[in-house]
């Protein structure tokens, strides 16, 4: 059962990243130690669980690494006296998730401004195919993802499936390993782990930019 000493040690390990000065080895190692705690503590809401099935792990997924990503560049904006570290996590969650529902489906799912769902019939779903694209790694991309220097990368991973983590996904893909092959090495259906893939990628681009600043 969740208790006070928990909430403290969540508390302690942001505190902590924001006494170190932004981009700094000791705050990413900070960031890397909340961001698992935060992910292991088992108090992270689902929003509109029950709904999008066969769907919601992805965008629950999509959802939480958003938020996560989130933390690890606006820890500063944490403040102790508004709230524990998992309240103004869940907040985000809640915040992100309408984003990660239109990251997947687009316009099917659509979010108006009382926060209710426009419900998608199953044959919706069925009716959307996947659209393969991934964009151009270059060799700078390819070197930062292995450096890995925050740990953020193998930090973000398919959900309940830590070794199938966005670092291992890009660096097989590179060796050439098929989506195929990877199904069957990691146990994951091809569709979920090449749309991980995929949405992770479109990040990189805004994530290189405040890396490199």
């Amino acid at each position: 059962m969740w208790n006070q000493q928990q909430d403290e040690k969540l508390r302690q390990l942001a505190t902590e990243a924001q006494q170190y000065p932004a981009k700094t080895r000791m705050r990413q190692i900070a960031l890397t130690k909340l961001v698992k705690a935060i992910r292991e503590s088992g108090q992270l809401c689902r929003p509109h669980r029950g709904k999008f099935m066969g769907f919601y792990e992805e965008i629950y997924d999509e959802a939480c690494n958003r938020v996560f990503l989130y933390i690890c560049q606006n820890i500063d904006n944490y403040d102790t006296n508004k709230g524990e570290v998992l309240q103004w996590v869940n907040f985000l969650i809640r915040k992100r998730f309408p984003d990660a529902v239109n990251s997947i489906f687009g316009t099917l799912a659509i979010f108006p401004e009382d926060s209710s769902i426009k419900r998608v019939s199953i044959d919706e779903l069925n009716q959307l195919k996947y659209r393969h694209n991934n964009p151009l790694l270059s060799s700078e991309i390819i070197a930062w993802i292995e450096s890995d220097p925050d740990g953020f990368f193998q930090q973000t991973y398919v959900t309940n499936h830590p070794e199938a983590n966005f670092k291992f996904l890009a660096l097989k893909r590179i060796e050439g390993y098929s989506w195929k092959e990877l199904e069957s090495k990691l146990g994951i259906s091809l569709k979920t782990l090449s749309g991980f893939h995929d949405r992770c990628l479109k990040n990189l681009p805004g994530q290189l930019k405040d890396y490199l600043n």
